[in-house]
């Protein structure tokens, strides 16, 4: 069975489910106002088009070698089973039309899994996250770098930043579906553990390292023991949905300390049904970001329409 096609099955049945829930749990009519801007695309729709067109491109926006802000760079880490091109294609554009340099960073490609990263062990990922962190300090002559994370991306720069020695070269850690406890994987964690340290633990590793890392009770979460405290300089803002369908419990994504915020989409917009995939394309998503980012930033809170998967109607 190819990961292609249990990614595909896993968000299928996903939409099924949120949808149900939608159906049983209708929001009460909210005013509606439109995405601010309009013309980015708010559906991870968007984000398969522009893999299916040109498999592993650079979102729109990013990787320019020559921008200059006064801003921190801003680094973007994909997902499990993922890349840029699939995550960042709205985010990207609207932050660098916010006028920040936006850098992405893909990790973690098996030699059977094309243009998608996130899954490899997690370790030698994090490991070469800190040596693009360099580069990009290097090129653009920035003190530290801000990061947007999104699932297992938002889970492997806090090792970047407790066991590599990052802490003093980040200023802002964004997590959006974090899994900093990892996940429960709808009640098979202990299975797969178990899978992973039996004779066929290599094999497995070699397949799918990140599976192993990323599951609750992993050894390598167990030696993450993530605490804002741990990185006390650093501003951390976690943003979760509660119809995360990976990240699960989606609370795996809510860390502790005087530095750091935790944000459910839907306390801000109870219309915005985003799954773990749509998160990154979620309008609320890309206010808290912006709020996250820039201090100064201060337009009135969005709260839109935004369907598992399908993202805002009309996008």
């Amino acid at each position: 069975m190819s990961i292609r096609f249990v990614h595909a099955l896993a968000t299928a049945i996903s939409a099924a489910t949120v949808v149900a829930v939608m159906a049983a749990t209708a929001a009460p009519a909210i005013a509606q106002q439109a995405p601010e801007p309009a013309d980015y695309p708010f559906s991870y729709v968007a984000g398969i088009r522009a893999q299916v067109a040109d498999p592993g491109s650079d979102p729109p926006g990013t990787n320019e070698p020559t921008c200059r802000s006064e801003r921190n760079p801003v680094v973007l880490l994909h997902g499990f089973v993922s890349n840029s091109t699939l995550t960042w294609q709205a985010l990207a554009p609207l932050l660098r039309d916010h006028g920040f340099c936006v850098f992405t960073f893909d990790y973690g490609r098996a030699d059977f899994s094309g243009t998608l990263g996130g899954i490899t062990p997690v370790e030698p990922s994090a490991a070469e996250f800190a040596r693009f962190v360099d580069e990009v300090l290097v090129g653009t002559g920035a003190d530290e770098i801000d990061l947007i994370g999104h699932s297992e991306g938002g889970t492997i720069p806090f090792h970047f930043l407790t066991r590599l020695g990052g802490a003093d070269k980040v200023g802002r850690y964004i997590g959006i579906a974090p899994l900093y406890r990892g996940t429960s994987q709808w009640g098979l964690a202990g299975l797969i553990g178990e899978l992973y340290s039996s004779p066929a633990g290599q094999v497995l590793t070699d397949v799918c390292g990140a599976c192993r890392d990323m599951v609750s009770g992993s050894a390598f979460l167990a030696e993450l023991d993530p605490h804002g405290d741990a990185a006390p300089a650093v501003q951390f803002t976690n943003i979760m949905t509660r119809y995360d369908q990976n990240a699960t419990p989606y609370t795996t994504g809510v860390l502790e300390g005087r530095n750091v915020s935790n944000v459910v989409v839907q306390d801000l917009c109870s219309q915005d049904y985003s799954d773990h995939y749509q998160l990154t394309y979620s309008p609320t998503t890309a206010h808290i970001v912006l709020g996250a980012l820039d201090a100064k930033y201060t337009a009135t809170p969005i709260c839109s329409p935004s369907l598992p998967l399908l993202g805002v109607p009309g996008s």
